[in-house]
């Protein structure tokens, strides 16, 4: 990546994006529409293998535009039936009420199996063969949930862009660090023109539908809708803070705008510090500023995860989303870059070493504990308060609080949690 005077707005520009429905069921739905274009005929067979995180998250979160129904199967079935290749994470935006009961019927008259694989290396790996009675295609996701790195229809290699794991992408590598500071984030967000902000304001405006659909319906784990059911009757106070995971876990039909490959991540770093200008009433420029620092603190937190940067082996929604989405908030409240600083490793305390389970509904939850316990972390910042460098894994410095963290996912977590997890899920039954 060129680091030009406009790192920030490439960064900007390139980790938030749009896309409907969480990753996974994305993913599995786009596996399905691409290989059909290139199977066509009656379907005989439809499997599936993919890395720990890929197979065990795609089980429980909701399907946009199936009425919030769940899984694998259902997710590659729909792809198959009405997929839009072409929209690519928005693939399932078109899928209509009569694709989920062809779907449906797709898969009690098709053979659909999945099953996982941990060997590639890869932390974003995902493969789906389908065989019909004319055709089998074949595609391969690497590294990226939207990046299809291998097509090969009946034995003829189309795209073979695969690398191996010690090739694979790892955005740190090509960051300058001694340009990718807080400081230098903290004031661009500051000092640059209102227009370099187009991408905050773009999730502000994307986000607050879903957001909104997670508190105006029962999706999910309804979070949000219980929190603000408590403000109403005055059991709890009322506060600036609300976000809209609920919404995505449960299967939103609305796009959401992104960070870092995650639409939970997208919404609870930018809903979060929006919610905080709106509740304090300022304008609509310091609430852009402070979602897009927040969004930028989010890649800076993600980008320290080096490989595991879309997908770790521990929970980024609560590691680094929540803290950034507190930082945003830090931002309106005028914390200095330092106390900023100061916070982020106050709230890595909190929430080291939080395994990742696979997305599902409860993610919401777990991402709520993790935003208020980081702004608990920004009220003793801003009083001088932190934790230091004798407590566990936390450094004065973030980077390296953060590098400390990453040796635990490396060299403990990597590809354990994910096989003891596909063990349980097998245990319970519940994959579909």
């Amino acid at each position: 990546m060129s680091m030009s005077k406009t790192i920030f707005r490439e960064l900007l520009d390139k980790e938030a994006s749009p896309a409907l429905g969480c990753t996974e069921p994305m993913m599995f739905a786009l596996a399905g529409a691409i290989t059909r274009k290139h199977a066509p005929g009656k379907v005989l067979r439809v499997d599936m293998v993919g890395c720990g995180l890929m197979v065990t998250g795609v089980q429980a979160v909701g399907i946009p535009n199936t009425g919030g129904k769940t899984g694998a199967f259902l997710a590659s079935a729909v792809g198959i039936v009405n997929g839009d290749a072409e929209a690519c994470k928005e693939v399932l935006h078109n899928i209509r009420p009569e694709d989920v009961v062809a779907a449906e019927e797709l898969i009690q008259n098709a053979e659909f199996t999945l099953d996982m694989d941990n060997s590639t290396g890869k932390q974003v790996y995902f493969k789906l063969t389908l065989t019909t009675d004319e055709h089998v295609a074949t595609v391969i996701f690497e590294d990226e949930h939207h990046t299809w790195t291998y097509l090969e229809a009946d034995g003829k290699v189309l795209v073979d862009n695969r690398k191996p794991a010690g090739e694979m992408l790892i955005p740190a590598n090509d960051i300058d660090w001694d340009v990718f500071t807080i400081e230098n984030i903290y004031n661009w967000c500051k000092t640059a023109d209102i227009s370099e902000f187009g991408r905050a304001k773009e999730a502000v405006e994307m986000n607050t539908k879903v957001a909104t659909d997670g508190l105006e319906n029962p999706r999910g784990i309804q979070t949000a809708r219980i929190l603000r059911k408590n403000v109403e009757s005055g059991f709890v106070a009322e506060d600036e803070i609300t976000a809209g995971p609920d919404a995505r876990m449960g299967g939103s039909d609305y796009p959401t705008m992104v960070s870092t490959a995650s639409g939970n991540q997208g919404l609870m770093v930018v809903m979060a510090p929006w919610a905080s200008a709106q509740y304090r009433k300022m304008s609509a420029e310091d609430g852009y500023r402070a979602v897009a620092f927040a969004l930028l603190m989010n890649t800076f937190m993600k980008y320290a995860s080096k490989e595991y940067v879309y997908m770790p082996p521990t929970c980024s929604c609560a590691t680094t989303a929540a803290p950034a989405a507190a930082a945003g908030v830090a931002f309106l409240h005028g914390l200095t870059p330092q106390q900023i600083n100061d916070m982020l490793c106050t709230a890595q305390v909190q929430m080291a070493g939080v395994v990742c389970d696979g997305a599902k509904p409860s993610c919401a939850t777990r991402m709520y504990v993790a935003l208020f316990g980081s702004l608990q972390a920004m009220m003793m910042a801003k009083e001088g308060i932190r934790a230091t460098n004798v407590e566990g894994f936390v450094h004065n410095d973030l980077k390296v609080t953060l590098e400390n963290l990453y040796r635990l996912q490396h060299d403990v977590l990597h590809n354990k949690v994910d096989a003891i997890l596909w063990d349980i899920v097998k245990e319970q039954k519940v994959i579909h």
